[in-house]
């Protein structure tokens, strides 16, 4: 309950106040870099969930909103503060960090490109089955894009591959991703990705993890696969590198 993460909290406080007491405190702590590096090592692992989305930032890393409308927002710059003689004590700064600027990166990224040529980068979901099929995966497939800038374009179920591939040209998009049920999938993804191929898709994923079916799937011309807990903002990065 409230009550043991309390006293976990207080107990991992009082330990840090006592290493760096014992360091000689705060200041000898921060000349020796004592500080930064525990800032640090803390600093990759939050990171590292971010990019995975273990941890979520509710509108950058999830659910995000390519529509919404911008708003003013003050430009505010750092300021350096005068000396006033020479400093008693020199150590290494802590940097100010935004979790979710990596994330937001992607979507500036995605919001010049729209000013620039009227369009931001689209993946067209090839949604297989039914609703009930392929909801639950062209959901998380459509937040996992958008998070990166890159709009997804939905679409209704298919079940013959001749009508995806007309659809898919359709779109204008050139990439794709597979969205359905691991039952479908074993029936008809093979099917489709070859159909997305001979369409013209340059690159191809599936939402989900492969299974027995990879190296069918990859043959067929899947490229990549998405699923949570993989590493969304490095297989975004690396989706903008093959729209640019």
């Amino acid at each position: 309950g409230i009550e043991t993460l309390t006293k976990q909290l207080c107990e991992s406080a009082w330990s840090l106040f006592q290493e760096i007491e014992t360091a000689g405190g705060i200041f000898a702590a921060l000349e020796q870099n004592l500080i930064q590096r525990k800032v640090a090592t803390t600093r990759a692992a939050r990171e590292a969930n971010i990019a995975k989305r273990k941890d979520v930032l509710t509108g950058a890393s999830e659910f995000p909103n390519l529509h919404e409308a911008s708003i003013a927002v003050l430009d505010a710059k750092p300021i350096v503060l005068p000396s006033y003689g020479e400093a008693k004590f020199q150590f290494d700064p802590l940097a100010s960090m935004r979790l979710a600027a990596p994330f937001e990166a992607l979507r500036d990224k995605s919001d010049e490109k729209l000013t620039t040529s009227g369009a931001r980068p689209k993946i067209f979901l090839a949604n297989l089955g039914t609703a009930a099929d392929f909801t639950a995966r062209a959901t998380f497939a459509k937040s996992f894009f958008e998070t990166g800038g890159i709009e997804a374009f939905d679409t209704q179920g298919f079940a013959d591959p001749a009508a995806l591939a007309t659809a898919f040209k359709a779109s204008g998009a050139a990439t794709a991703c597979l969205c359905s049920s691991d039952r479908v999938y074993a029936e008809h993804a093979v099917a489709a990705a070859k159909a997305l191929q001979a369409a013209g898709a340059k690159h191809i994923y599936q939402a989900g993890r492969p299974g027995e079916q990879e190296a069918a799937l990859r043959e067929a011309g899947v490229g990549d696969f998405i699923f949570a807990g993989g590493d969304a903002l490095a297989m975004l990065r690396e989706a903008w590198r093959r729209m640019e």
